[in-house]
């Protein structure tokens, strides 16, 4: 008789894989009326024994047994997941043991399982000690939304989830070809509404990491609001303008101020695409899941990176920096003018300032403005250093701006986007979802895959950026 332990994810699966629990599943895989030995060892990370157990069995899955900073970080996040891996491998082969008649083997790698829980527990406890510090320490303000900027960003917000799973791995599953038991079981609760499947945390957070490098915004320091599901819309406060604080008498009138607040409604609109890749290509290539970050990251990225630069707000299309209103103004006369100098991003600089906003950290602009201030030389034919005000302020290019922008007579011109990027976010309604496409491309063995995100963009500072428009 054969019976499948459920397999759990994220910080489920850390709870079941915890002492009792593990007990408990691996009886509930035994078939009935098979007597298992219950040992009365309770394994604790810090007894001898414990040690020896847990460092034998992850080294019979070519696994060290890691240890555990105290510190948190990225290293305490590999520690944890070499020891849910561990488990997860001990435990499938528990499994078969006991399936194969060999109850003695099962109890020892169960046995084995609870050694290397104590270990996972240990590494959860620190886990949550190092996060309750890091948010008790923050100096960073208090946004009411969790922004994610970075890779390291994305694992910590997707990690309750976070199965060992590659896009490969996952798109493979999707395409019903051979894959792994953690993608089988994503499938199996991943369903969305439109017949795709939600990708699981491992892969949104892999997905994203390899969005944010190919994103201009995200370079400059925009982020990503993964939104909770509910409502179509959501509002976001944004500063229009700072109020104005006077100095009163005694019994004086309060000077009267502009509103400082109002409301912008964050819609997420539908942003999809498909690609095609052969089904041996797909089932065969060793290097198939960085092929699949960079087309699929990069295609994501590319179009968030024009609507949320330059989108009109019409819909499907969500409304870009450049339509939003409240933002600074740079022009370059009538007809526009040769970029020639540091002058546009003084101008914008200033005029960011003026309007007491944040100094800027970043400029956006085509791979043509780029080339031409880096290619500028003095009058002895040297490369003409960055002003000592801009060293900070990073350059950025994007090819989702154009060169063939009409300014008056000239069809020539571009833009470039000055300020602090860190107050524009995308806001993802839901995870990126798959869908296969396996008949239209059936004929000439080709599966094709439809990838769908739900994405809008929300500035909340506009007078932190400025418009350079004229560039040419």
């Amino acid at each position: 008789m054969s019976v499948t332990i459920p397999t759990e994810s994220g910080a489920r699966q850390d709870q079941l894989n915890q002492l009792a629990c593990v007990r408990f599943f691996a009886r509930q895989a035994l078939p009935k009326g098979t007597q298992m030995k219950m040992t009365d060892q309770q394994h604790h990370w810090t007894n001898a024994s414990t040690y020896v157990t847990a460092k034998s069995a992850l080294a019979k899955q070519g696994i060290a047994l890691p240890d555990l900073p105290s510190e948190g970080g990225s290293d305490l996040l590999a520690a944890r997941s070499d020891l849910r891996r561990g488990m997860n491998l001990i435990r499938d082969q528990a499994i078969k043991s006991n399936n194969n008649g060999d109850s003695a083997t099962a109890e020892r790698l169960i046995d084995e399982v609870e050694a290397v829980a104590a270990f996972m527990e240990r590494a959860q406890n620190l886990a949550s000690v190092h996060d309750d510090a890091r948010h008790l320490n923050s100096d960073a303000p208090d946004t009411g939304m969790k922004i994610m900027r970075n890779a390291a960003d994305f694992r910590a917000h997707y990690r309750g989830e976070g199965e060992q799973v590659s896009t490969a791995d996952f798109l493979r599953g999707v395409a019903r070809l051979k894959t792994s038991d953690s993608v089988r079981n994503a499938l199996s609760i991943g369903t969305d509404t439109a017949g795709g499947f939600s990708v699981p945390s491992r892969v949104m957070s892999e997905l994203l990491a390899a969005l944010a490098p190919a994103s201009s915004l995200m370079q400059a320091g925009a982020g990503i609001v993964a939104l909770d599901e509910g409502a179509k819309n959501f509002t976001t406060a944004v500063v229009d303008a700072l109020p104005t604080a006077a100095w009163r008498l005694e019994n004086g009138a309060v000077a009267e101020s502009d509103p400082a607040f109002r409301g912008v409604v964050a819609t997420p609109r539908s942003l999809a695409f498909y690609f095609k890749v052969s089904r041996e290509l797909l089932a065969d290539s060793p290097n198939m899941n960085s092929a699949l970050l960079v087309a699929i990251g990069q295609a994501f990225a590319k179009e968030m990176d024009r609507a949320g630069l330059r989108g009109t707000g019409t819909a499907p299309e969500p409304r870009g920096i450049l339509n939003t209103s409240g933002i600074q103004t740079v022009t370059n006369g009538a007809n526009g003018t040769v970029l020639g100098g540091y002058a546009n991003l003084f101008s914008a600089y200033q005029a960011i300032l003026q309007a007491n906003a944040p100094a800027p950290t970043a400029a956006i602009m085509s791979p043509r403005s780029l080339v031409k201030l880096g290619g500028l030389i003095d009058t002895t034919n040297q490369p003409l250093n960055v002003p000592a005000m801009l060293k900070d302020v990073a350059l950025i290019p994007t090819p989702q701006i154009p060169n063939t922008l009409s300014v008056g007579s000239s069809t020539d011109c571009s833009e470039i986007y000055v300020g602090d990027f860190s107050i524009v976010n995308f806001m993802l309604r839901e995870n990126i979802s798959v869908q296969l496409a396996d008949q239209v491309f059936a004929t000439s063995g080709q599966l094709a895959f439809v990838c769908h995100a739900r994405v809008d963009v929300a500035v909340m500072y506009p007078a932190a950026l400025a418009l350079v428009t004229g560039v040419r």
